[in-house]
């Protein structure tokens, strides 16, 4: 086969030519409505499809920003293939008033951010609060080990071998890889219930 110039400048480029890359999900925005659940469990639940497709560019904190520029950090909770806001969402609903029968968009804007819309039950926007900064009173509270309650106990060579045996049977029954499985078949076991009774809310409205 004979080659020219040409035809080995056209393989060269051809081999130096970047993959395609993936092109980015049109999915950005979903709408939630604030059912009896949502308020019962002190969290709200993205749709099963925007986790699909955005949710594992989601850090375990997001923020959740009003278009007046409230901001507030929300922790999430994934079990399985749900993802829920948790942590710092019952205060962002109660700061906005946000109540059954309340209609939300949230616009997702990259970087684990959201800019939150909030329509009341008369189908209106709701006027927002201004962002203020609340500041607890209370300090943390202090443990000083050096405390009677912290110290090992003394006693004689046969206690002391009894209590550590008895310490090292504790910690075989309580390893914290057991303690974390039963952590999360304890979500899983909550969270279902929740999941199916917001299922047939949904369907209920969209009935209606």
């Amino acid at each position: 086969m004979v080659t020219t110039r040409g035809t080995q400048a056209r393989v060269t480029a051809v081999s130096h030519r970047r993959p395609p890359t993936k092109p980015e999900s049109p999915v950005k925005n979903f709408f939630k409505v604030v059912l009896p659940s949502t308020m019962k469990s002190n969290m709200m639940r993205i749709p099963t499809r925007f986790v699909k497709l955005q949710g594992s560019k989601l850090s375990e904190v997001v923020t959740l920003e009003s278009p007046v520029g409230f901001k507030r950090s929300i922790k999430l909770k994934r079990i399985g293939e749900e993802i829920w806001f948790q942590e710092g969402w019952s205060e962002f609903a109660e700061a906005h008033s946000i109540s059954e029968g309340h209609f939300l968009i949230f616009k997702y804007k990259g970087n684990s951010s959201f800019l939150v819309t909030i329509f009341d039950v008369s189908a209106c926007e709701i006027d927002y609060p201004l962002d203020e900064v609340h500041i607890s009173d209370s300090d943390d509270e202090v443990v000083d080990i050096t405390d009677a309650e912290f110290l090992p106990t003394q006693g004689t060579g046969g206690d002391d071998q009894s209590v550590k045996g008895g310490a090292s049977e504790d910690k075989r029954k309580n390893r914290p890889r057991d303690n974390e499985f039963e952590k999360i078949l304890n979500d899983v076991d909550g969270i279902n219930p929740i999941v199916l009774e917001e299922e047939e809310e949904e369907k209920r409205v969209f009935r209606e």
